[in-house]
């Protein structure tokens, strides 16, 4: 396989580091693992006194679907119970139909896994896709295991009545004891950011300069709210608070980003020292977020503050106001306005169309790629059935499973799953094996067993609340010790279990790997680039955004723009952390350059955006701003022949970003005397310093 470099040089890594890092304590993690904790011991109390069938599907349903807040995890435990359900249908039926005849089971066995993993690919939200193919997995493997008929006929209902007690349990432990609702995770994330924007206004006040490090504000201006937006469209239907106040609490969070990205640009820049007057703007700035902090905390619409003479700069201070700081006090005007009972500006309100979903993705039908990775998974599973049947060796079936959750978009991505899912059942193996040995031996209650049990269950909880990097590894832990711990009720110590499942582990990883890196192979790092270049994109058409009388529309276009870019390089960063496990160490330096250098002109590019409500055509000399059209254009063309560059496409020579800053500044120069109103002759002076400052940024960007 062209990836067993990567995981030698993975290997390397100092794992004392890795576990340090990623099993550090996080807000509510503590809290979320005890939760998780109870249900599964409440789940014993059932599965010991009535024998139940299919132990292991009682708890691993409960890790897959228990999220931070109460609404997330109500609205996937219904999903995963309807999926369930339909899964288990399948089943029956599946069994009813082909179980006499066995060419038939078998050629059944690629189209039923197939169709799991294409729902798996487009069926939105994921847990739906997630929940059928995983009971699909199970369910074609077990007439090869069991030989009992009447136990097989009865197997979908096992599986059903498992996952709903499991779900069921979780859910009410969920409701009586998480507070954390997806409400209070919103109205938190808005506090939360501007408490950061208020902490920097404060210290720039103070004449404090700023850390050398990226500050926690830099981050959220980089992370941007697409997750905030998408758990409030997720949840709407669960709370009806949220679906009553979206609009307004959508328009909150446009408001809180464009203050925060405009303040990670102002902490970038020089605030004019022993300045009195942009002091007292700073101050009125941070005075402004701390009441806006009180009046979400308390949902109390803040009062409409009246113009002031003395909230804005005079035309003889203009000349010192930082575009960042004018963008940040034109959003603190259009704050109380997102608050409910108000009339929401034109710019803050949904475009046309802008709220498109459903429960197929838009591409399902259209994008190959959805059939290609499914008949990837399908075949690997197949050929793992076939192994696994013909050598009588039914212990093994997890070969089949292994390709079903490891079938990920990359290459990377599914190798990275590969060694959580192998790392997590070793562990869970190993401690499984230690109890069976050491400690059921001497106990001889139920009570005693919770000790041994639940310690574990902690264990494996609190490494899925961990970070993508680590959380898979935690189901596997629980999923690996229960088959152990919980595979009878009586006395038993054979070790085979265990052994079975990661020898079936190693060879599902094997045969996957394999065709995964030879069929239609899809890498991390290609990825990658086609995501930075869609991203280039986004930030080309911001560049090319044209100015125009009424600014709203044009500010409604640009926030769309916006959310495609954080999406983008979202995605990206996801990308890069599974392409380490792919080789092109090089590539990848390279691309988290691109990266870095494409986040921080977009920063600069926003701000550009949102400035130009300054600058009415009608108030700018037609030669001055034919420039900035000019520039406009060809910052867009460039980063245009950028994106083509990582698309590997035609390449076609880079136009002259410097030149066309040269000539702006002299069409400045030569303009600006012409300008009568001296707050507008400030603000193009502002404007072009953001040109100055953007035009470095993309001329790195282009030479990485």
């Amino acid at each position: 396989m062209t990836a067993t470099p990567a995981i030698s040089r993975w290997l390397t890594i100092p794992v004392g580091e890795f576990l340090r890092r990623e099993l550090a304590p996080t807000p509510g993690r503590w809290q979320a693992t005890l939760r998780i904790t109870l249900a599964c011991l409440v789940c014993t109390i059932p599965i010991m006194a009535f024998h139940l069938k299919q132990p292991v599907m009682v708890m691993i349903g409960m890790f897959m679907v228990t999220r931070e807040d109460i609404s997330t995890t109500l609205l996937g435990t219904l999903l995963a119970i309807l999926a369930a359900t339909a899964a288990c249908g399948l089943l029956l039926i599946y069994y009813m139909v082909a179980l006499d005849l066995t060419w038939f089971r078998v050629l059944c066995v690629p189209v039923l896994i197939m169709a799991g993993l294409l729902m798996l690919r487009v069926v939105n939200p994921p847990v739906l896709g997630l929940a059928v193919a995983v009971i699909l997995g199970f369910g074609i493997t077990i007439p090869d295991t069991v030989a009992s008929i009447e136990t097989l006929n009865r197997m979908p209902f096992y599986y059903c009545w498992a996952w709903i007690l499991g779900l069921g349990v979780n859910l009410l432990v969920q409701c009586l004891l998480n507070p954390e609702t997806s409400r209070s995770l919103l109205l938190r994330g808005l506090l939360t950011r501007l408490d950061a924007v208020e902490q920097l206004l404060r210290r720039l006040a103070a004449g404090e300069p700023a850390g050398a490090e990226p500050s926690a504000l830099a981050s959220l201006a980089r992370a941007g709210v697409v997750r905030p937006l998408q758990l409030l469209k997720l949840v709407r239907a669960i709370e009806p608070w949220l679906k009553k106040y979206e609009a307004e609490l959508r328009a909150q969070f446009i408001v809180v980003d464009r203050l925060v990205t405009a303040a990670a640009v102002l902490e970038t820049q020089d605030v004019p020292a022993g300045g009195e007057a942009a002091r007292q703007r700073l101050l009125r700035l941070a005075d402004a977020c701390a009441r806006w902090r009180t009046a979400i905390k308390h949902h109390e619409p803040p009062a409409v503050p009246a113009p002031s003479p003395s909230a804005r700069p005079s035309a003889k201070e203009e000349p010192d106001a930082l575009p960042a700081l004018a963008e940040m006090e034109r959003a603190a005007e259009l704050m109380p306005f997102t608050f409910p009972g108000r009339e929401l500006p034109a710019e803050l309100k949904l475009a046309p169309g802008q709220d498109q979903g459903g429960l197929l993705a838009p591409d399902a039908f259209a994008n190959p790629e959805h059939l290609r990775f499914a008949i990837k998974g399908a075949l690997a599973s197949f050929v793992c059935y076939l192994i696994f049947t013909l050598s009588a060796y039914p212990g093994i079936y997890t070969a089949v499973i292994t390709c079903i959750v490891c079938s990920l978009s990359t290459v990377g991505a599914s190798l990275q799953k590969g060694v959580l899912r192998f790392a997590g059942s070793a562990v869970g193996g190993a401690l499984g094996f230690l109890c069976l040995m050491y400690v059921f031996p001497n106990l001889d209650s139920l009570g005693g067993f919770w000790f041994p049990f639940g310690a574990v269950m902690a264990l494996a909880a609190y490494v899925n609340f961990g970070s993508p990097r680590i959380s898979y590894c935690g189901i596997q832990i629980c999923l690996a010790f229960c088959k152990c711990a919980m595979q009878t009720y009586g006395t038993y110590t054979e070790m085979r279990v265990a052994r079975d499942r990661l020898i079936g582990i190693a060879l599902g990883l094997v045969v996957f790997g394999i065709i995964n890196g030879r069929l239609w192979p899809v890498t991390a790092l290609a990825t990658t680039k086609a995501k930075l270049a869609s991203a280039l994109r986004a930030l080309a058409e911001l560049a090319g955004l044209p100015d125009a009388s009424d600014h709203a529309p044009q500010l409604t276009e640009a926030y769309a723009l916006r959310l495609r870019a954080h999406q983008n390089f979202g995605a990206v960063q996801e990308l890069l952390d599974s392409s380490k496990f792919e080789p092109g160490a090089a590539r990848r330096e390279r691309l988290e350059a691109i990266h870095a250098a494409a986040q921080t002109l977009f920063l600069h590019q926003l701000a550009i955006v949102q400035h130009r409500a300054d600058l009415r055509p009608a108030a700018v000399p037609e030669p001055l701003r034919a420039a900035s059209v000019r520039f406009r254009t060809t910052l867009a063309e460039l980063l245009l022949g950028l994106a083509d560059r990582l698309a590997e496409k035609p390449e076609s020579p880079l136009p002259d970003l410097a030149a066309a800053l040269g000539e702006l500044e002299q069409a400045v120069a030569d303009h600006l005397p012409q300008v009568a109103d001296a707050s507008v002759a400030a603000h193009i002076r502002a404007r072009l310093a953001l040109y100055q400052e953007a035009v470095p940024i993309a001329l790195k960007l282009s030479k990485i």
